[in-house]
């Protein structure tokens, strides 16, 4: 353990149930260490020999994408079972079980049935070459309407941005490219987030909401507040800005799938990102 440095991977001899961990910090008496199993520890350098970890052995995702050093002692961690108990504690017969998907599936399928429906891409597409901006307008209100996403506040800031002509049609456009278009996935967010912007609503819940409710299968919705402190809990580092922004929506689609592998491996089997949703923010009910 002499030679180890931070950001090595390593593993406690005595401790399995920890499974691995990355060195923070190495001090001649101490060596701190993030285990996946039980999060931070202290160890001294006297009492215990780690063992390196080494090629697939030292890998894992949380561990790559872990918040700054700093940040670790002021947090609470939550290891992936311990968010499951937590989740079955409130849902004990899971995603498929009728109270779950009543309180938290079927508005966003709804939705995303609806979204398909009259906001596909053939549909949208001859909507705006007639230019019936007004009408993709009122569409998109009508499939936010289904869902409970987007607080009454949220809501009215909304509808009023796109009270106008020239509003509706920077809303339309920006709205099918960000759904269909030819560009890249980061391209197609970055302008989507750029219209917002000109209408006054650069906000996470307007630049996440309609991308995961037509494409549950890939895309998350981002609240501040809630995602805040589910990726504070796990220790998910998402370097979070204020505005939407690109890297930061990667961080937080790489933590969704993150957990819904870890969900598939303890045989819970999430059918999409709604229910990776729903799990993850029953971690933050304490």
């Amino acid at each position: 353990m002499s030679n180890l440095t931070q950001g090595d991977r390593v593993f406690h001899p005595n401790q399995k149930g920890w499974g691995l961990g990355k060195v923070l910090n190495v001090t001649p008496d101490n060596i701190d260490v993030f285990f996946v199993g039980t999060g931070a520890k202290r160890l001294s350098r006297s009492f215990v020999q780690l063992e390196t970890a080494e090629g697939a052995a030292a890998k894992h995702r949380l561990l790559d994408n872990l918040i700054e050093t700093s940040q670790i002692g002021s947090t609470d961690y939550v290891t992936t079972d311990m968010a499951i108990a937590r989740f079955l504690a409130i849902h004990p017969d899971g995603f498929s079980a009728p109270r779950f998907l009543k309180d938290e599936r079927d508005a966003s399928v709804r939705a995303h049935q609806l979204c398909i429906q009259l906001l596909g891409e053939t549909e949208i597409s001859g909507l705006i070459a007639e230019r019936r901006y007004q009408d993709v307008c009122d569409r998109a209100r009508h499939i936010e309407s289904v869902t409970n996403l987007l607080t009454k506040s949220e809501k009215t800031a909304f509808y009023s941005a796109l009270e106008t002509p020239l509003s509706q049609k920077t809303f339309s456009e920006a709205l099918a490219n960000l759904l269909y278009g030819a560009d890249s996935d980061e391209d197609r967010f970055k302008g989507f987030v750029r219209a917002l912007d000109l209408l006054g609503i650069s906000r996470w819940p307007y630049a996440t909401l309609f991308g995961f409710i037509r494409f549950p299968q890939e895309k998350v919705f981002i609240k501040p507040t809630v995602i805040q402190n589910v990726t504070k809990a796990f220790c998910w580092r998402i370097n979070y800005k204020v505005e939407p922004n690109w890297r930061t929506y990667t961080a937080v689609l790489r933590l969704y799938n993150y957990l819904r592998t870890s969900l598939v491996e303890e045989g819970l089997m999430p059918k999409d990102m709604i229910d990776v949703q729903s799990f993850i923010w029953s971690t933050g009910q304490k």
